[in-house]
């Protein structure tokens, strides 16, 4: 067979699609020279075509090229059936069209055959799955359901903004900037049932602001009772609600909506591992979840932002949001002491991760660290069927070649109940630590023990970047959520997080008030290191000279 580059080849296929009888499938190829007279067989038929010279490298050949314009909103380059005079026929001999489960196809041009495929072979068929052909020549080297977005790694510079944590100062920030936007405010979060910010919210539609908010429309257990109130009054005032929730023909491209960002004016976007709720967002002096959030400053990486919200907002399977009267949620009574106030960095390099699209920057974070990779997770679990999460991995391999791993992982009921969740991870990985004698560890942060009510946070400390993710570590989130995070290359950035996980890590009740210990101390991460350098000195003189 000829190879890839030196004729035409498959570049996309879908076969098993989310409309009924599978009319709009479609095949695409590409080239790097004319092709000529080209022929797919499947076995049972072929199809025959000229793609144009008009100087495109690519041709789709659908099956029905009206139902391909329903569901694409523009035109294949040819179609099998004859549904409308708007795009050319193939020439069709015996039956040709793609099976779901099971087909093989073969690409011949002028005689010579150039591409063969092959599934389950070349990739695993999925219900509404888009196999595609990366520019290294892989199959699927992402999943790509239909409808959803193709984004490409981006990066940013010179970038300003404000760290901070839940549930010590996050509040302020957050009404902050939702009281200050004056023009637009764009929000995407997987659970909103704070009826506070979401008076806030609705303060602000009042007065003139376009609000635009997309919701999940399936959470896990449903959507909560007292989201419904708050849609209600989101969109008394004026707000355009939506929820991403759809179904059969009309599915959305992820299985669930879990990001959680704010895009204000154009020019800011907030940034958080939290959902909208009481406990998310606490009041100072209130107990809350740990969570890290971020506030960065740029009409660039905004643009970005709201790129990605728009084409979510108005894709596939999103709805228009029904709400309804109900149960407000309760307050948190439970007081905290504060200990980080938030901390204003400058001059950062941050790069967009979303998930399903680049969700594997995270790896490449960790696979490209020094000397430390501090993780904080809601929790952490290995793919189904035996499957290695790369995250996970890519953490186990920095400790092999010396980089000072640490894992912490929630100890809320739930995340500890269960027969494989985080209590019995860490006894793996510490299991593993132990046994290849490698600096990795790990542990379970017990709320009760902290003030906290559960870790949620999702971040990582790797040398002095950090990430702050809406990604739990599974497979759904990874593979095929839609999630947002960003990496934040900064060193004060990534001293201020590294301080929080430093005093989680230590998991103790007894904290400094934020007035004694000030988040925007970048200098208490260094403090804290060279007493741990000290202690340790001290302990070897004893050891060697008693």
């Amino acid at each position: 067979m000829t190879p890839v580059s030196a004729g035409p080849y498959f570049l996309e296929i879908y076969p098993d699609t989310w409309m009924n009888g599978d009319e709009d499938e479609y095949i695409t190829i590409g080239w790097d020279h004319p092709p000529g007279s080209c022929t797919i067989s499947d076995g049972e038929g072929t199809i025959t075509f000229s793609p144009s010279n008009s100087g495109s490298s690519s041709c789709t050949i659908a099956r029905n090229g009206e139902q391909y314009n329903h569901v694409w909103g523009r035109y294949p380059s040819y179609e099998i059936i004859d549904s409308t005079p708007a795009v050319p026929q193939v020439t069709v001999q015996g039956r040709f069209q793609l099976s779901n489960k099971k087909d093989d196809l073969t690409l011949t041009c002028e005689g010579c055959t150039y591409d063969t495929v092959t599934w389950p072979g070349t990739f695993k068929p999925r219900n509404g799955q888009i196999h595609f052909r990366s520019a290294g020549g892989i199959w699927d080297p992402r999943v790509l359901m239909a409808g959803g977005s193709r984004l490409e790694p981006r990066t940013f510079e010179n970038i300003s903004g404000t760290g901070f944590v839940s549930p010590d100062c996050s509040r302020e920030i957050l009404e902050e900037i939702i009281s200050n936007a004056k023009r637009s405010v764009l929000l995407n979060v997987y659970e909103f049932t704070d009826p506070g910010l979401a008076q806030i919210l609705c303060d602000t539609s009042r007065r003139g602001v376009a609000v635009s908010v997309l919701l999940e429309g399936g959470p896990v257990g449903g959507i909560p009772p007292e989201e419904f109130p708050v849609i209600s009054d989101l969109i008394q005032a004026g707000a355009d609600v939506r929820v991403m929730e759809g179904t059969g023909e009309d599915h959305a491209p992820y299985r669930y909506d879990h990001a959680k960002y704010l895009v204000a004016d154009d020019s800011r976007v907030f940034l958080t591992t939290e959902n909208f709720k009481e406990h998310s967002f606490p009041h100072a002096g209130f107990a809350g979840n740990r969570g890290w959030g971020v506030v960065l400053d740029s009409a660039d990486l905004a643009s970005c932002f709201t790129e990605v919200f728009q084409g979510d907002f108005d894709g596939p399977g999103v709805v228009i949001a029904e709400g309804r009267a109900g149960t407000a949620e309760q307050p948190v009574t439970t007081p905290y002491n504060p200990v980080f106030a938030p901390l204003s960095f400058s001059g950062a390099v941050v790069t967009p991760v979303f998930s399903p699209d680049t969700s594997i920057l995270i790896a490449d974070l960790i696979n490209e660290s020094r000397s430390r990779v501090w993780i904080e997770q809601a929790y952490i679990t290995e793919y189904p069927k035996n499957g290695t999460n790369p995250f996970l991995a890519a953490a186990v391999d920095a400790a092999r070649r010396g980089v000072d791993v640490r894992i912490l992982l929630d100890g809320y009921y739930y995340n500890i109940e269960g027969d494989e969740d985080n209590d019995e991870m860490v006894t793996a990985l510490q299991t593993l630590a132990a046994r290849e004698n490698i600096s990795l560890q790990a542990q379970v942060l017990y709320p009760e023990k902290t003030g906290l009510l559960k870790v949620h946070a999702k971040g990582v400390i790797a040398d002095d970047s950090v990430l702050i993710s809406s990604m739990n570590w599974n497979e759904n989130s990874a593979c095929f959520n839609r999630e947002a995070g960003v990496i934040i290359h900064s060193r004060d950035a990534a001293s201020y997080f590294a301080s929080v996980f430093l005093l989680d890590w230590a998991g103790k009740k007894e904290r400094q008030p934020a007035r004694s210990l000030p988040g925007s101390d970048t200098g208490f991460i260094q403090m804290i290191t060279l007493a741990g350098v000290v202690i340790f000195l001290l302990l070897l003189y004893r050891r060697y000279h008693r």
